[in-house]
């Protein structure tokens, strides 16, 4: 239980924002939560980092590779794909 109420919160603020800062704002509540339901840190931290890749996957706007990927198309003369929508990664993520 512990684990998705800080996975899933993770996975769709990191959608649209950066990774990186809502990893260390999600730090300190992560070790709070381990504290309250007498876990380890770690159990906690690890879904944390995975739960902001993964989010960060699911859009265009959720990482700078999917952003510059989808730049590239766009300036390829003969691009292999058409370029991608906000949603366009979040089936295969």
């Amino acid at each position: 239980a512990a684990v998705l109420r800080v996975c899933v919160p993770t996975a769709l603020l990191s959608a649209f924002l950066n990774n990186t800062p809502i990893v260390a704002m999600l730090i300190p509540a992560c070790e709070s939560l381990a504290r309250r339901h007498n876990l380890s840190a770690r159990v906690l931290l690890m879904p944390l980092s995975f739960a902001s890749m993964l989010g960060g996957m699911c859009t265009l706007i959720g990482t700078s590779t999917n952003l510059v990927l989808n730049a590239q198309i766009k300036i390829d003369p003969s691009p292999p794909c058409k370029p991608f929508h906000l949603f366009a990664m979040t089936p295969a993520a």
